[in-house]
Formats: structure tokens, sequence, C-alpha cells
């Protein structure tokens, strides 16, 4: 209803302004014949009336001319204010649709622009406010926000949408430190998914953010075994022989004896990085979660919830 308003609107500027060239050009061309002296005198007593209706017409829709084309000015603050008067009333989806149109063609507008995320916010549209952030992050200097502005903004998104990707991937592009719950506790306030992990480790080369990142996503899917491939690449490419062994731990509890061929190039792998006794100790492995469960509490790796032999999801 709202754009039909809007063409209406369009269309009726357009009339208005065909109708003053028409005017325009009818008046040149009767200056320009000769004219009885009886026509002189009417044209020069309407002569007041004619240009105070032409100014007003001229208010109504003004027009340029640049390299002999004319081209019409179309004002949209009319619009502006209709989207304010929108949000005034809480008709926040009225205002969304007009000040999303404008802010696509003016994305310097600041004030515009935070209209509109206040508008997604109050509707709770957390992925149109996540997308217009990462257009305008897309755009270098697009929109002259600092990064206190930036760092508001993503916060306050993901306060209603701790999980979203979006803002995830956003706050890391603006170079944002995003909490890492390292509990389980932590980790279950908000679920990160196997999913929403490796996109967000494949977007950041920080091992350290990669590692945390990691180990909370197994927390909550401890069975996802691309996790720990992910995971042990990391260790493995860092050098780092303890931290790449908590991994290969929590792995074999994963599989347990299902997955030998696995565990095995995995074991072999950890080898290359350098002499350590447990090596040996998970080579010769019979099976028992419980040797690894003693082996993990030796070494105060915390073993998520809910990990058993079963596994899924390869």
């Amino acid at each position: 209803m709202l754009l039909l308003e809007i063409v209406v609107v369009l269309l009726l500027l357009a009339e208005v302004f065909v109708r003053l060239r028409a005017r325009r050009r009818r008046i040149p061309n009767k200056s320009s014949a000769p004219v009885p002296s009886s026509a002189r005198s009417a044209a020069a007593a309407n002569a007041p009336q004619i240009r105070s209706e032409l100014s007003g017409v001229e208010a109504v829709a003004p027009s340029v001319t640049t390299g002999g084309a004319e081209q019409q000015a179309l004002s949209i603050d009319d619009l502006l204010n209709e989207a304010v008067i929108y949000m005034e009333y809480g008709h926040y989806a009225q205002a969304a649709t007009v000040l999303r149109w404008y802010v696509d063609l003016n994305p310097h507008e600041t004030k515009a622009i935070n209209r509109l995320l206040d508008a997604y916010l109050a509707m709770a549209d957390i992925d149109n406010y996540a997308e217009l952030l990462e257009g305008l992050g897309e755009k270098p200097g697009a929109a002259p926000m600092n990064e206190a502005w930036w760092k508001e903004r993503v916060d306050t998104g993901l306060a209603q949408d701790p999980g979203n990707l979006e803002l995830l991937v956003l706050a890391e592009k603006v170079g944002m430190a995003v909490p890492i719950p390292q509990t389980q506790a932590q980790a279950s306030e908000t679920a990160m998914t196997a999913e929403m992990a490796l996109a967000l480790v494949s977007r950041n080369p920080d091992p350290a953010y990669g590692m945390a990142v990691l180990q909370r996503a197994i927390a909550h899917e401890p069975q996802r075994l691309p996790l720990y491939a992910e995971l042990l690449r990391i260790t493995h490419q860092q050098r780092r022989i303890e931290d790449y062994l908590n991994a290969l731990i929590l792995l074999f509890l994963a599989v347990r004896t299902g997955g030998k061929t696995l565990r095995e190039r995995m074991l072999r792998a950890g080898i290359d990085l350098g002499p350590h006794p447990l090596w040996s100790v998970l080579a010769q492995w019979n099976g028992d979660p419980e040797t690894l469960r003693q082996l993990a509490q030796s070494r105060h790796l915390e073993i998520p919830a809910g990990l058993s032999g079963a596994t899924t999801d390869r």
C-alpha cells in the first residue's frame, strides 16, 4: 500500500512538471507573434497573475538545466518525514520500507541509517538489522561511522540474538573482541553450532580465537567430527603438542573403537610433532573409555557432557 502511495505521488509530480513545460513553451511562442495593442494591454494586466501562477508551480516541481537538458529534481524530504511519523505511531514496518529505500540510495546519511536500524530493532528483525550492517561494512568509507558506533550497534544486535552468525562475523571484521565462554555453563547460555564455529574460524586466522571457538562448539556438539579435525589442524599447524593431545583424547572418546583409521592417522600426525610419553599410551589404547577419562582428568581436561561412543555426522 505504501509503495502504491509513493508511485501516485511521483506520478502527480511528473504531471505537474509536464504541464509546467507546456505552459512555458506556449508563453514564448505567443510573445514572439505579432499581437494587437488590445491584446498587449490584456497581457500586461494579466502578467502579475501569470508570474504568480508560474512561481507557485515551480515551487512544487523545480527543474534544473544542465547541458541543455532539463532534469527534474525530486525531493524526498516528505518521505523521510513520513517515516518519522510512522515510527512515532509504532508502524515500524512501514517506516522500515521507506527508510530502506532511502538508505540504499544514500549510504552516507547517518541519521536515516540509525532510524532504519532502530526500526529493525523495534520489530526484533535481527536478520535485516545484520544484513544492513554487513552491507555497510562491505563498503569501506561508505558510512561515516566511527569505531564506537560500530561496536555499539553490533553489541546491541548480539544482545537480542547472541548466536547471529552475520553479527559475529561482522564483529571480527571491525576488530571487535567477541567474548567466548570458556566453561560448559557459559557455553550453554549461547549455543555455538558446528556450522557457526567452522564459518567463524574460516574468517579469522587467529589460532587462539579458532581454538576457543571450536572448543566451545565441541562442548555443545561433542560428536561432530569436523570440529575435532579443524581443532587438530590448528594445534598441529601451531605445533602445540599439549593442545593437540587434548583434542586427540576427546576425538578418541568420540569415535571409540569405531574410528580406528581416523584415530591412527591423527596419532601419526601428532607423533610428527615430537616425542611425548602419551603417544605410546594412545597407540596401545584398548577401547576402554574409562582409561581416557582418567587420562583427561590427570591433564585437567574437561570432557563435554554427553560425550558417548556413538559417532554421528562424520
